[in-house]
């Protein structure tokens, strides 16, 4: 996926299956960062990511929202490592509604239909 510069949502069956098999996620953004490969797993951080993923997971209780990122690292040899999740956003992690750029996307799991 290349860069538009903004979140683009995810359909459920291209999720991580630990997110798509709970009917607690409801949503799932991918943003494309950049090229830059980290030259070794001793050398991983967020400062290599290729791109991140928000999940919204719902709660029961207030707030009823609840955000969670992840980092995708690329090697060189196209190896892939996630790191997260990470729960320090550049937006309110526990909100009782999805913030206004994300709004427009809305994913439902069967389970939560009944």
């Amino acid at each position: 996926m290349q860069s538009t510069g903004q979140a683009q949502p995810l359909a459920r069956e291209n999720w991580p299956e630990w997110a798509r098999t709970s009917p607690a996620f409801t949503g799932a953004w991918f943003t494309y960062i950049g090229d830059l490969l980290a030259p070794s797993t001793e050398t991983l951080s967020t400062d290599y990511a290729r791109g991140h993923l928000d999940m919204e997971r719902t709660a029961e209780k207030p707030p009823s929202r609840r955000y969670y990122r992840y980092d995708y690292v690329m090697m060189p040899d196209n190896r892939v490592f996630v790191l997260g999740p990470n729960k320090d956003l550049e937006y309110k992690r526990h909100r009782n509604e999805r913030p206004n750029w994300l709004a427009s996307y809305n994913a439902r799991s069967a389970s939560l239909d009944q």
